[in-house]
């Protein structure tokens, strides 16, 4: 495998559109003149020219180098060249893609192109087709046959799903499929004229477990195709997946260097490979772990004076539960967080991700705007421009740190990272990415043991407490975030620098304005120092009228279940059982907790009313064997020296005899009812 070398510097250019050879259709051209792009980036230009003289390539390049025109024009010019133009139902180009989001960008920008060619043009091409989840299948199908594009961009289970096969489709349409000799239908559309496989993201396809599936497209597709594996990493099952689908393929890289410094004797200082763009700022800010929110709050105030220009924020969480209870939480501050606020992760409904996805990308320039999110939106994704990154949370993955970092400075973009770290071992981590060629700058939005900031943490810390009061569903979603985030960070890949025992859990749950402590082995002992707040749980409901009135009628049979464990507690107290004051409540959840500390405690006190319990047992069988000697004795004549009836109604029989004598009777009745060999069939034989 060749390897080309490409170094970039900001402003990352390598010359005109004009230079490329063979030079670009003339539509094409000026659809990039149109979108403002005058010049190159370095991956365009060594990666366009391999594809446009049929070479497989692999193309290992930092976020935001352009990796996406990369593969688009050289996909729109082979499909255009073509001396045979595509039939109604065959396809020229499939374009894999990791997400949904990624999927319906890279879509977007074909038909950018698509949408912009003139009327005249000797080979129009059809709009493409976007194949992802939350669309019924059939509709996808429909729009292929009524459209005939040329182009398909997907995620790999919905290519699978179209290329390969599936019922729904067998049932709702029987045009256009090929078949095996067999008869087994293998999907929609034929790819025998299949131009160009393109896997964007090629990492992460392989890190959400795709790699089955695109083995199976792989071994589906034709051999006489051009690929193209695009990628912000190399790993080993990548160099795999190039052995499989590739032939002969030119691997380009696209490195950054860092600007060139002098020291104080004028002498060069070498810089160093980077894995972020050069025209990133990329630093960290060291903080206490309770004054994380603070000092996110002083970084967006300094971000947005007058004096600066940024107005996007993505700001980045461990888990989905904390991305949704900070952005209600943020919702209910207007005044502490004056901006437009916007949620993001993968628990989200499809539609709801695609909503919020073009809300953000689509705010004015004169509105700030902060989306907070998961590692959903770390990779492919390009949010148009976006002025500041903030991790909240480090990534469990440190690959995916750049990733993050990168969704700002994109294209030569100026734009800033900044990653909040805790006092203590967390500091390690800046050493730790420097290894990795991600060299992080400190900076200083607050002193971490300042008046004011303590201050400042009160307030706020007091500002989430009021509005969780409001609200019992910001309380369960707190706590659910407070415990994702535990186990979150418990998990980490690098474990030896985030150690959860080592991070002070009670200031991370007052910096989440919780209103109490989960239940948690992690938190266990170490209580020291929590602020606890008077509730009354019974009051405190929901904002949300239907969950309120479920709440109360829930309450209403809690209470009254309450009232009758009451009365069998006093009854079974007057008899030496359980007090109610032995029962334990949680006030949270209004439910009993099982207590047998009482029971054991009192065990020996209350020894003689066990006995005098027994003796009444006692007297109970007793008087029932009475009654049966009684009923035995009707019509049998008396015998004056037979004295049994009297003896027990004296009282001087022994009952427990009587009882053993009776049950010895039954047991022999019934072995002589079985006979000499205990039921079993007796054979004789003649010898």
């Amino acid at each position: 495998m060749t390897t080309i070398d490409r170094l970039a510097s900001a402003p990352s250019f390598a010359g005109s559109w004009s230079t490329l050879q063979p030079s670009l259709t003339p539509w094409i051209a000026d659809v990039l003149r149109d979108m403002g792009f005058s010049n190159m980036t370095p991956v365009q230009a060594a990666t366009i020219p391999l594809f446009m003289q049929h070479k497989d390539t692999v193309v290992e390049a930092v976020t935001g180098s352009g990796k996406t025109l990369a593969f688009v024009i050289p996909v729109l010019e082979k499909i255009l060249r073509r001396e045979k133009p595509l039939g109604k139902r065959e396809i020229g180009a499939i374009i894999i893609s990791p997400t949904r989001e990624l999927a319906t960008q890279i879509h977007s920008v074909f038909s950018s192109f698509i949408s912009a060619q003139p009327p005249t043009s000797s080979t129009p091409l059809p709009p493409p087709l976007l194949l992802i989840g939350g669309n019924p299948l059939a509709s996808d199908v429909k729009s292929f046959y009524e459209s005939g594009a040329d182009i398909i961009v997907g995620t790999p289970g919905r290519l699978e799903e179209f290329l390969l096969g599936n019922s729904s489709v067998s049932n709702g349409a029987q045009h256009g499929k090929r078949k095996t000799s067999s008869g087994n239908s293998l999907g929609v559309g034929s790819t025998k004229e299949l131009e160009v496989l393109v896997m964007d993201e090629a990492d992460r396809l392989l890190d959400l477990g795709f790699t089955p599936t695109l083995n199976r497209l792989l071994s589906h597709l034709p051999k006489q195709r051009r690929t193209g594996l695009f990628s912000a990493t190399m790993s080993d099952g990548l160099s795999q997946l190039v052995r499989v689908g590739l032939r002969n393929p030119v691997k380009v890289v696209v490195k950054v260097e860092a600007k060139k410094h002098y020291d104080h004797k004028g002498a060069e200082v070498k810089g160093v490979d980077r894995k972020t763009p050069a025209s990133l700022q990329n630093g960290y800010v060291v903080c206490l772990p309770s004054f994380k929110f603070v000092t996110l709050s002083r970084i967006l105030a300094s971000e947005t004076t007058a004096t600066s220009t940024a107005r996007k924020f993505i700001i980045y969480f461990s888990t989905c539960a904390c991305v949704d209870y900070f952005y209600k939480l943020l919702s209910a501050l207007p005044e502490a967080f004056p901006y437009s606020t916007h949620s993001l992760h993968g628990q989200m409904s499809p539609t709801r991700r695609s909503a919020t996805f073009e809300a953000f990308s689509s705010l004015p320039c004169e509105t700030t705007g902060i989306l907070l999110c998961t590692d959903v939106a770390a990779r492919g994704l390009d949010l148009p421009d976006v002025d500041v990154v903030v991790q909240f949370d480090p990534p469990q993955d440190p690959k995916v740190f750049s990733h993050r970092a990168g969704r700002t400075a994109r294209a030569g973009r100026e734009g800033k990272a900044i990653v909040l770290l805790t006092q203590g071992r967390e500091e390690e981590y800046v050493e730790f990415l420097r290894v990795r060629k991600v060299p992080l700058i400190r900076m200083r939005y607050s002193e971490p043991s300042s008046k004011q900031e303590a201050q400042d943490e009160h307030l706020l810390f007091d500002q989430f407490r009021h509005v969780v009061l409001k609200d019992r569903d910001l309380h369960e979603r707190g706590t659910k975030a407070f415990v994702s985030f535990v186990k979150s960070y418990s998990k980490h890949e690098a474990s030896f620098i985030f150690r959860i025992k080592d991070l002070d859990l009670v200031a991370i749950a007052r910096m989440y304005g919780l209103l109490q402590l989960p239940k948690m082995p992690e938190i266990k002992g170490k209580e020291e120092g929590w602020e606890k707040v008077e509730v009354d749980w019974d009051a405190y409901g929901y904002l949300d009228k239907v969950r309120e009135k479920q709440r109360r009628s829930q309450l209403a049979a809690q209470i009254e279940s309450r009232k009758r464990t009451k009365r069998r507690a006093d009854e079974q107290d007057s008899e030496g059982g359980t007090n109610l004051e032995d029962v334990d409540v949680d006030p949270s959840t209004n439910k009993f907790k099982k207590s047998r500390k009482t029971i054991a405690t009192k065990a020996w006190s209350n020894k003689d009313d066990a006995e005098a319990r027994a003796k009444l047992r006692r007297e109970k069988k007793l008087r029932k064997l009475k009654a049966l000697h009684a009923k035995q004795e009707v019509g049998r004549p008396t015998n004056g020296n037979d004295g049994g009836g009297a003896d027990l109604e004296e009282g001087d029989g022994d009952w427990k005899e009587e009882l053993a004598r009776k049950k010895m009777a039954q047991r022999e009745a019934k072995k002589k009812e079985r006979g000499p060999t205990n039921g079993m069939a007796q054979v004789e034989f003649d010898l």
